[in-house]
């Protein structure tokens, strides 16, 4: 299932690449029959009590039916991890789906294949953690007073429901993966928040005057990333926006990265968390400084 994950971690030579490996090989496969469209869409708001008058989730199954269903269905809701206030749709050992070969699975179930192919919105990411976690014990102060945050490369969306639950007004959860962007919309439902939705690549653009703060969790995966990132978050720094970035010390934390960096949070991570990410034993988070 993760075939993507493992070779795009492994070209990227992040550490955690070789936990993913190993995990995956070990997966077997167990075939679920799909939800009816009227059962599922009514288990799946049964879950999502929270919306208002209870039509957000009725738009996003309207719009895209079939990737909301998969991820409904291959998913569980999950509250275990760093920041149990949030509830998030997410792959885990409990799920059939977690224990299967991505080669395994049918060409029948294009939408399975589809959905999964580039999982990295199913995981929880540690710096997503730490950041999110972050923002729930400390943020008021940050996000209380401002109009526009954005998180970059949001996966799961939940910093970007961390800073709304926090107090943020407007809230913009960035990811180039379209499912990404569909699973943010489901999670956002799910903690009765409203979070826009962003599939633009915004590190080829001008950032955006506007925008009071950036969070950005887990996108230091390579160097290469990091080298676009410095001088986006540069312009977006002299616009006057606080930036935050969290990870655990992966490749993309370069040295010269780390120059502009000041510790705000060292986290310890649970041992869980540890295994699924090759060991990574701390996660710090960090205000981005010209």
């Amino acid at each position: 299932m993760y075939r993507f994950s493992v070779e795009f971690l492994s070209k990227c030579h992040v550490s955690c690449g070789e936990a993913w490996s190993s995990r995956f090989a070990r997966w077997t496969f167990t075939k679920k029959s799909l939800f009816s469209q009227e059962s599922y869409k009514r288990s799946l708001c049964e879950k999502c009590t929270c919306l208002n008058g209870g039509n957000t989730m009725d738009e996003i199954v309207r719009q895209e039916p079939k990737i909301v269903r998969a991820i409904f269905h291959h998913t569980e809701i999950s509250r275990d991890h760093m920041t149990p206030e949030i509830q998030l749709f997410l792959l885990t050992p409990n799920c059939p789906l977690y224990h299967v070969p991505f080669q395994t699975i049918s060409e029948e179930d294009q939408m399975e294949r589809n959905v999964f192919h580039e999982p990295f919105w199913s995981i929880y990411w540690p710096g997503g953690q730490a950041l999110a976690r972050f923002l729930l014990d400390e943020g008021k102060g940050l996000v209380s007073t401002s109009r526009n945050v954005l998180d970059v490369g949001a996966g799961c969306g939940a910093v970007a429901i961390a800073a709304k639950l926090t107090g943020a007004m407007k809230v913009v959860a960035n990811d180039i993966n379209e499912v990404a962007c569909i699973a943010i919309s489901m999670n956002a439902a799910l903690n009765r928040v409203h979070v826009e939705v962003s599939r633009e690549n915004l590190l080829y653009e001008t950032p955006v005057k506007s925008v009071d703060v950036i969070f950005i969790g887990d996108m230091l995966y390579d160097e290469e990333i990091s080298s676009a990132l410095i001088p986006w978050l540069e312009k977006a720094r002299q616009n006057g926006t606080r930036i935050y970035l969290s990870d655990p010390g992966r490749h993309g934390l370069t040295e010269d990265l780390k120059k502009r960096l000041k510790i705000l949070k060292r986290y310890s991570l649970p041992e869980s968390i540890r295994k699924e990410n090759h060991g990574y034993d701390t996660c710090l988070v960090y205000e981005f400084c010209t």
